[in-house]
């Protein structure tokens, strides 16, 4: 057999050995300090008032209210909430991240608590949560517990589902 015929069934070997042990706190051995289950840190994450302020706390042009929560209000107010930790100045996954949040944020509005946290611009949360790499996703319930965390990329379908489930025990 050729190596050119070997490469694809090589390739494939190597990624489901990869994969083999991945779940959706730890890929590939990068994992965060944060965990399901775990209580969620109370963070003073950086926040602004005014949605035209967007550049004081995050490197991606956006108007969009993730900036206006802080971590440790929302979990003392039993309110939960999705957190994006991601860089998009220089992460093209990143944006294509907090596009996707911000779809749901538009589509939950006050329902549901949406907050970004970008690492050149609020680098003490990342080292409170233990984030590597980006982005990664938490799922806060109203306890203030780490329900799911996704490295990378999410698609739109798990996270409404995962909103709506939060949403659903919150009722």
């Amino acid at each position: 057999m050729s190596i050119t015929k070997r490469t694809p069934i090589v390739a494939t070997i190597v990624l489901a050995l990869a994969l083999a042990g991945c779940d959706s706190e730890n890929i590939l051995g990068v994992q965060t300090k944060v965990r399901i289950g775990d209580n969620a840190p109370k963070s003073q994450n950086l926040t602004v008032k005014s949605p035209s302020n967007w550049h004081k706390v995050s490197t991606m042009d956006t108007k969009v209210a993730l900036y206006r929560w802080k971590i440790a209000e929302l979990i003392d107010e039993g309110k939960p909430f999705l957190a994006v930790f991601g860089t998009p100045q220089h992460c093209t996954m990143c944006v294509d991240q907090i596009t996707r949040v911000a779809v749901m944020q538009e589509k939950y509005g006050e329902r549901f608590a949406f907050v970004h946290v970008d690492g050149y611009k609020d680098n003490k949360v990342w080292v409170e949560w233990g984030v590597k790499g980006e982005p990664w996703t938490f799922f806060i319930d109203q306890s203030g517990k780490v329900r799911q965390v996704y490295p990378g990329q999410t698609e739109l379908g798990l996270l409404e589902m995962n909103i709506e489930e939060l949403l659903g025990e919150n009722s």
